[in-house]
């Protein structure tokens, strides 16, 4: 009976010391679960977790290169079956499972399941948020962007164009000023997103009304792009909730040389050798030319006055050369479209009287040249006003 004892305790002993091994080795696997998730499941099989970054690195090596609509997501699925066997809470492993199946009813039934237990994991989330832009749940899109980018604004680039569609649509503009408030870095990122996309451009307007971009770089930018899509009535009633008028209040007509909202304000040339610019006190238009330059130094777009109107420019020029060397255009729309009046200030004789313009010509584009000729002295000269009166 004696040697009972002793060999229970080898025994005991050994139990002990593989077990200490296999903690020792689930705890190493656990901790390399992220770092180094095929070394984690060598050491411990069972690690559903490291299974799971394994699956979610294999779904995105399949997925790179490829336009994000037709992710080869099968390539991942079996480990993803494999780590969801493990760890049946583990979100990666549903949402590439999702991604994988073909029956649209099964993926949307997998996709419920999953984000009722776990609504932080971002891919998952975007699995949803796919899911729901397709039947059309466009408030839960919006809210589930909302989730997604406040914990991961750094996914912003990749599901964007998800959004842009929701946002474009008509109607959607209430929705998204509920959620686009500015209290999450995302909104703005979106903005500067968006400002950019044609579709978006006149839901963005109306977006503004509701919500300030706290941002006069983003307005001068849609503003801009609205003029380039050629919505110049939209772009013109915009610029006046701005805050500036396309033409001075005065009752001479005269307009201001004000450059904050191009280009229903001016758009001035700065460059070497060649420049426009206001004077200290805004009265009056600088223009300067080095010899050898030239070309347009300022350009602005106006609402056409009702009816036929006399243009005029107002200045102290004495250089015949200088009157000679500066040109005033007047064109329906934006230049290369038709000409109203292009002439010297030679030739202008102050005032030029527009009697008729085509009844599309609601904007009319005001255009000045400059230039300098090369053997000739510097061109330096002031405007001082230009009128438009009825």
């Amino acid at each position: 009976m004696k040697s009972v004892r002793p060999l229970r305790l080898i025994l005991s002993t050994i139990a002990g010391l593989a077990l200490a091994i296999g903690l020792a080795a689930q705890s190493a696997g656990l901790a390399l679960t992220h770092k180094t998730p095929g070394t984690a499941l060598s050491l411990f099989p069972l690690n559903g977790r490291a299974e799971e970054e394994l699956a979610s690195l294999t779904f995105v090596s399949a997925a790179e290169g490829e336009d994000s609509k037709e992710v080869d997501a099968p390539r991942a699925k079996d480990r993803a079956l494999a780590a969801y066997r493990r760890e049946p809470l583990a979100p990666e492993a549903h949402a590439i499972l999702a991604l994988a199946e073909q029956d649209e009813k099964v993926q949307s039934e997998i996709v419920s399941v999953a984000a009722r237990l776990n609504r932080r994991n971002s891919r998952l989330q975007a699995v949803v948020l796919q899911g729901q832009v397709v039947n059309q749940d466009y408030p839960g899109a919006i809210a589930t962007l909302d989730r997604i980018l406040r914990v991961r604004p750094s996914r912003s680039p990749e599901l964007f164009p998800t959004l842009l569609p929701v946002f474009a649509r008509e109607g959607a503009v209430d929705e998204f000023a509920r959620i686009l408030d500015g209290s999450s870095l995302w909104h703005e990122t979106f903005f500067r997103y968006a400002v950019r996309q044609p579709a978006a451009l006149l839901n963005l307007v109306e977006l503004r009304k509701r919500v300030s971009f706290h941002d006069q770089e983003l307005d001068q930018t849609l503003l801009k792009n609205l003029v380039l899509e050629d919505e110049l009535d939209v772009a013109y009633k915009f610029y006046k909730r701005l805050g500036e008028e396309g033409q001075s209040s005065k009752s001479d007509g005269a307009l201001d040389w004000n450059t904050m909202y191009p280009p229903f304000d001016w758009k001035l040339t700065d460059r070497a050798g060649l420049r426009a610019q206001p004077s200290r006190t805004s009265a009056e238009l600088e223009i300067s030319a080095k010899p050898g330059e030239g070309g347009v130094v300022a350009r602005r777009l106006i609402k056409t006055p009702e009816g036929p109107f006399v243009f005029g420019v107002e200045h102290d020029i004495k250089s015949e050369q200088a009157l000679q060397d500066i040109d005033v255009g007047l064109y329906c729309g934006t230049a290369g479209k038709s000409v109203i009046l292009d002439r010297s200030l030679a030739n202008l004789k102050r005032e030029f009287e527009i009697k008729k313009l085509p009844a599309s010509c609601s904007f009319v584009e005001l255009v000045i040249e400059a230039r300098a000729w090369s053997g000739r002295s510097a061109l330096d000269a002031k405007i001082k006003s230009i009128r438009l009166r009825h």
